[in-house]
């Protein structure tokens, strides 16, 4: 059987869930199988979908609340969605506990990071000097800046070279990193671009949209592959 796959939903506050369709299609074309996380706040039916997923994949979506990393929301920072902020955090604990394969984009590298005890610039434009525009203008399935990858680190062992070209579609990024997070990539401005964590089988963080470039691109496509055959082999030793 191929491994299962929990997907983290957009949270409307009647508890309306919606995904846009490329990131269950990239872990289609990676060979696992998809499935949408409903929104629950009742732990032992979380706790359910921890142990029937291999792997759970963070996507992106709006704003993590700044108070969940003890700073008042600022002016310049967009919607939030704390039903989701709320449920992510619960599965991200468990998945972690359990070591369960995480893979974390846009969004999703914001959540992992805040729930690692870091925090998030709330608006990059207004906080740091760039020269990059992070809400890029061209086609979301188009590259737009470069990306440099850190040697010796597990992405530059995965896609073996030293920089990369990445879409952007965000206006916060990771400003303190979380416990246990190292870097792996960053853009020329300085901004995270990729981190991981080195204690655990398999958690990756990519602040692009590697679901939007993986059914054209190489280097994107081998993202989804490592997570799902981290995701395979955990299930195999599960079941073993």
């Amino acid at each position: 059987m191929k491994p299962i796959i929990g997907l983290t939903p957009s949270v409307q506050e009647d508890g309306t869930v919606s995904l846009l369709e490329a990131y269950s299609r990239a872990i289609e074309q990676a060979g696992g199988i998809p499935i949408l996380l409903p929104y629950v706040k009742n732990s032992d039916t979380l706790d359910g979908y921890t142990d029937i997923c291999d792997g759970f994949f963070f996507t992106g979506g709006v704003d993590v609340s700044p108070e969940l990393y003890g700073e008042d929301k600022r002016k310049t920072c967009g919607n939030t969605q704390p039903l989701r902020d709320e449920m992510e955090l619960y599965i991200l604990e468990k998945a972690l506990q359990l070591d369960k394969p995480i893979l974390a984009v846009c969004r999703g590298v914001q959540i992992l990071n805040v729930a690692l005890g870091g925090s998030l610039y709330q608006d990059i434009p207004t906080e740091i000097k760039t020269d990059i525009n992070h809400v890029q203008r061209e086609s979301r399935f188009e590259p737009s800046h470069n990306v440099t990858i850190y040697k010796n680190t597990p992405f530059e062992q995965l896609i073996g070279k030293g920089e990369m070209i990445a879409n952007s579609f965000h206006h916060q990024a990771i400003k303190a990193l979380g416990n246990d997070l190292s870097v792996m990539a960053e853009a020329d401005d300085g901004i995270i671009e990729a981190v991981y964590m080195k204690d655990k089988k398999y958690v990756r963080g990519y602040q692009w949209h590697p679901e939007r470039l993986c059914f054209t691109n190489d280097d994107n496509k081998k993202i989804f592959r490592e997570f799902i055959k981290a995701a395979d082999n955990s299930r195999r030793t599960i079941n073993d």
